[in-house]
């Protein structure tokens, strides 16, 4: 491994190491979510029963889960297909919607970069393969590196 390739892991795995568990995270509300809901340790009742056998798979179970009655799209395309979905979504969301964009770090990642910035998204929150954005206008705008 190139020593270009090791300081790039090293600089990114620090900050999302800090607040991967929970830690760093001031907000009881962001605590609770990054804790309990998008790296819960445990077996939800359902992972056998629908066949999820990835990580990813169960996560956006949980997530799916905890937020059953808010408005949830998730963006799966790639590059400007899911660039358009976003300026589609945009028009129709509200403060307690919950948006999940996909391959964020690689097919979109200049599109998370542009959410990240964008004022309309409030809380972002960035897993490194799956992004995840509030719109709650109440709290204050933040991006966690997860």
């Amino acid at each position: 491994m190139n020593l270009r390739r090791t300081a790039h892991l090293i600089l990114t795995a620090l900050p999302r190491a800090i607040h991967r568990r929970g830690f760093g995270v001031q907000s009881p509300w962001a605590y609770e979510l990054v804790r309990d809901v998008l790296f819960e340790p445990l077996q939800y009742y359902a992972y056998e029963e629908q066949h999820l056998t990835s990580r990813r798979q169960q996560q956006l179970f949980r997530i799916k889960n905890h937020y059953r009655n808010h408005p949830l799209i998730i963006i799966d395309d790639k590059a400007q297909v899911a660039a358009e979905r976003y300026e589609q979504a945009l028009r129709h969301i509200t403060t307690d919607t919950i948006l999940i964009i996909e391959n964020i770090n690689n097919e979109n990642a200049k599109l998370w970069n542009a959410i990240v910035k964008d004022p309309r998204a409030i809380i972002t929150f960035d897993m490194r393969h799956r992004g995840m954005v509030t719109f709650d206008t109440k709290r204050i705008k933040q991006n966690y590196l997860l």
